[in-house]
């Protein structure tokens, strides 16, 4: 029910491991994360087969992908405020416009994903893997022409309630019509499908020339998987099964015609004192304490190692 995998590279199997994770479906009992010695690619080997995979997330409730929005009325004016600034879409009270500049750096530094919008009207968005269609619902009342997918039957109901169209199944299995969306995104996804090229493949064929693809995904260099190891939040385990640099996503979006506006991003938000405070609460001040100084010891010696790698791309 579990099987190894070739890396999504270069086709080797060859590595070493980084981290043994428990799991008691595994072969004997553990799974690797595993990096490849040619291009040094972290992959999940061996990691689960279809079947079981989609019991595992079929166990997973409250999965946060599925479960809606959870922001009190208050916190969600603040969350469309600032990605307000950031988007520029039409018709801005005069009060976002003036405090686009700074509100615009908060969403970057905030949002793992931003989408653009500056004044166009029915932009064509897909979100592939988009759950419940957090950032959907907020850029269809913005203008957008929106359309997600996701293999949760339940994530599209949900988005259902939310005036959101979610497809199920597998994106290639969609058949959706060539060159139909001006942008795609990628967030927290390219990590879950079994052959980024593959999709890769299919969002080039499926993005208008000049479109862009927005992926957000764990950094496979992120000092907390060194100094977390099991405990990290990004490794998900057994839901992720690659764990991308920022050399190795780069390389990848190139092989299938996307070339980067901008070098990837490592995000900080998710390091130290935000999740310090959570930590605090659910496990106690000390363990909490004495995680945030491991991480801040071994940053020091990885300026890069943000927890989310960022990449915007356009379709060549």
């Amino acid at each position: 029910m579990w099987s190894q995998a070739r890396c999504a590279q270069c086709g080797r199997t060859s590595g070493r491991t980084i981290l043994a994770v428990p799991h008691p479906d595994a072969p004997d009992g553990i799974s690797h994360v595993f990096q490849c010695d040619g291009c040094g690619l972290r992959r999940l080997d061996p990691r689960p087969n279809p079947e079981p995979l989609s019991r595992y997330y079929a166990q997973a409730t409250g999965y946060n992908a599925f479960a809606g929005r959870r922001r009190s009325p208050r916190a969600q004016a603040v969350w469309e405020f600032l990605r307000d600034g950031f988007s520029r879409p039409a018709n801005l009270p005069w009060l976002t416009r003036l405090a686009a500049p700074l509100t615009a750096g908060l969403a970057d530094w905030l949002f793992d994903i931003n989408i653009p919008i500056h004044g166009r009207t029915n932009l064509r968005v897909l979100e592939v893997g988009s759950g419940y269609g957090d950032i959907l619902i907020y850029l269809k009342a913005r203008g957008c022409s929106v359309l997600g997918t996701d293999l949760s039957a339940s994530g599209a109901a949900k988005a259902a309630d939310y005036g959101v169209e979610v497809r199920v199944g597998n994106l290639a299995d969609l058949k959706l019509p060539a060159q139909s969306f001006d942008a795609v995104i990628l967030c927290h996804c390219l990590e879950h499908v079994p052959d980024p090229n593959a999709e890769l493949a299919e969002l080039h064929r499926l993005l208008a020339p000049g479109g862009q693809l927005h992926i957000a995904v764990p950094n496979g260099s992120a000092t907390r998987l060194v100094t977390d190891g099991v405990e990290w939040m990004h490794l998900s385990h057994p839901f992720h099964f690659w764990f991308f640099d920022r050399e190795n996503l780069v390389a990848l979006v190139r092989r299938h015609g996307f070339e980067p506006i901008a070098p990837p991003v490592t995000t900080t938000r998710h390091h130290a004192w935000g999740l310090w405070r959570s930590e605090a609460f659910s496990t106690g001040l000390i363990p909490a304490t004495r995680r945030l100084l491991r991480y801040l010891r071994g940053s020091i010696g990885n300026p890069q190692g943000g927890d989310v790698l960022r990449l915007v791309s356009r379709r060549v």
